[in-house]
C-alpha cells in the first residue's frame, strides 16, 4: 500500500459530527456495503485480514467501532475492579478506625485512672510529709527537753529517763 492512497482517505472531508446532521461514527455513509465489492483492497494493515465486501472504508470503520468496544470493555472492567479495590480499602480502613478507637478509649480510661491514683498518692504523700514533720518536732522538742533539763533527766532514773506526760503525746503523733 502506497502513502498516496492513506493521503487521500485523510484527505476526504468528514461528515459534521455536530447533532442533527444524521451522522453517527458507527453508521455507515454508504448505502449498502454490497455496492462497494470491486474494492478489494484493505486497511485492515496487521488487525486481521479484510473483510468480504466492505469498502476499506467501512471496513477501518468497523475495524475502530469494534476496537472502541473492547476497549469501553476493558475500560469498564479496570473501573470496576478499581471500585472494588476501594470499597476492600474502605471497609479495611473502617474497621482499623473502630480498633484505634477502641484502644483510644482504652487508653483514656487508664490515663483516667492513673491520673485519679496519682492525684490520691500525692494527697497521701502530702499527708504523710505533715505527720514526719510533727514527728520531728516532736523528737526535737524532746531532744531539748532532755538537754535542758539534766537534773530532771537524772530525776527520772538516769539519761534515757521517761517523761510521763511525753510519752503519750509521742504515741499518738507516731501512729
Amino acid at each position: 500500500m502506497q502513502f498516496s492512497q492513506f493521503d487521500s482517505i485523510l484527505t476526504q472531508s468528514l461528515p459534521s459530527l455536530e447533532p442533527g446532521f444524521g451522522f453517527t461514527p458507527w453508521v455507515s455513509t454508504n448505502p449498502s456495503p454490497i455496492e462497494n465489492k470491486t474494492q478489494t483492497h484493505s486497511f485492515s494493515g496487521s488487525d486481521g485480514p479484510a473483510r468480504p465486501g466492505l469498502s476499506p472504508v467501512d471496513d477501518r470503520r468497523l475495524r475502530r467501532k469494534i476496537s472502541n468496544r473492547e476497549s469501553a470493555r476493558r475500560s469498564r472492567m479496570r473501573k470496576q475492579r478499581h471500585l472494588e479495590d476501594l470499597r476492600i480499602l474502605a471497609s479495611r480502613l473502617r474497621s482499623e478506625n473502630r480498633e484505634l478507637a477502641s484502644r483510644l478509649g482504652a487508653v483514656t480510661h487508664n490515663c483516667f485512672l492513673f491520673r485519679r491514683e496519682s492525684e490520691r498518692l500525692r494527697t497521701e504523700a502530702t499527708s504523710l510529709c505533715l505527720r514526719l514533720s510533727e514527728i520531728r518536732r516532736f523528737l526535737l522538742s524532746r531532744q531539748l527537753q532532755r538537754l535542758s533539763s539534766p537534773a530532771a533527766a537524772l530525776m527520772c532514773g538516769g539519761g534515757g529517763g521517761f517523761v510521763p506526760g511525753s510519752a503519750q503525746t509521742g504515741s499518738s503523733i507516731i501512729a
